[in-house]
């Protein structure tokens, strides 16, 4: 009778512990949010927040096709991911516009030539940054000014993005200027272009394609900023997401997707990126043996 009561107690216990086992694992089941990738990999489809007028990151070609080195990065991303760089839908939004578009879900991720900050990154996660940048002045020829100290004078209008980075550059290098705030990157260059503004600043890729397509603009030498990164964005809190992305982006820059890489920067840029870490054991000869030590010095024989 106690045998049988003891296997009793036993098989109790061990359907209360499965029973708890089973509680505890839906339990954080139930608490374990599921990831944006898990939801892009089911749709198979990545759905990018971007500029259309922010040349030659993203913008639209005559042809009127969405094109650019962000457009490409994103691409490849999309075919690094799903196999096929087609599967990919890209959300046109602003400046202002990219944070909600990303947040709200609308978009899986934001490539919009997007500068990491501190304060953004309160609003949203960033990679490690795709490629460096830092910002230049755009100017009129018929201006006649050749530096920032030239610039900063108040018959000369400055045209800004709504973003606090630019009102604080501003403020820091050309206090004098007055300035005309618009929410693209198409709006300052056509307030430049058409004398509504003298100057604009922006990313110096940027400065520097308008430049070099704009006969009758300048870009001046002096910079408003250290060199700074341009990232991926994407919702706060997406660990799986976020760990994805960012391995996706050292893999670019300095590892496995290195190559591709190149080739699209190349394409936009005319130069290659950065180049990968060296491969200090990539020698297959023997390292030299260490010279022996020298003998030590004899003292000198005393004086007679």
């Amino acid at each position: 009778m106690n045998a049988l009561l003891r296997m009793g107690r036993r098989a109790a216990s061990a359907l209360l512990l499965t029973a708890i086992g089973i509680t505890a694992s839906a339990i954080a089941s139930a608490q374990a949010p599921a990831s944006r990738l898990d939801e892009i990999i089911k749709r198979d489809k990545l759905i990018v927040a971007t500029f259309n007028s922010a040349p030659p990151f993203c913008y639209t070609d005559e042809k009127g096709e969405l094109v650019g080195f962000d457009i490409d990065v994103a691409k490849f991303i999309a075919k690094s991911m799903l196999g096929d760089e087609s599967k990919i839908e890209f959300v046109i939004v602003n400046s202002e516009g990219r944070w909600p578009a990303v947040n709200s879900g609308r978009a899986d991720i934001g490539l919009a030539s997007t500068t990491v900050y501190p304060d953004r990154a309160l609003r949203v996660a960033f990679t490690r940054p795709y490629i460096d940048s830092s910002v230049s002045i755009l100017v009129r020829k018929d201006a006649n000014v050749k530096t920032l100290k030239d610039l900063n004078n108040a018959k000369f209008t400055l045209a800004n993005l709504t973003n606090p980075q630019m009102v604080d550059r501003q403020k820091r290098f050309l206090p004098n200027m007055k300035v005309v705030t618009f929410d693209t990157i198409a709006g300052l260059f056509t307030a430049v272009k058409s004398g509504q503004a003298t100057a604009l600043q922006i990313d110096t890729p940027v400065v520097n394609w308008y430049a070099n397509n704009n006969p009758e603009l300048v870009a001046l030498s002096e910079t408003l900023a250290n060199i700074q990164g341009n990232a991926i964005f994407m919702k706060p809190g997406d660990f799986t997401l976020w760990l994805w992305m960012d391995t996706m982006v050292n893999e670019m820059t300095s590892g496995s997707r290195y190559s591709q890489y190149s080739d699209i920067h190349k394409k936009w840029f005319g130069t290659n990126p950065p180049p990968q870490r060296f491969y200090a054991g990539g020698s297959t000869q023997a390292a030299p043996a260490p010279a022996a030590p020298a003998a030590p010095a004899k003292p000198a024989a005393p004086k007679k």
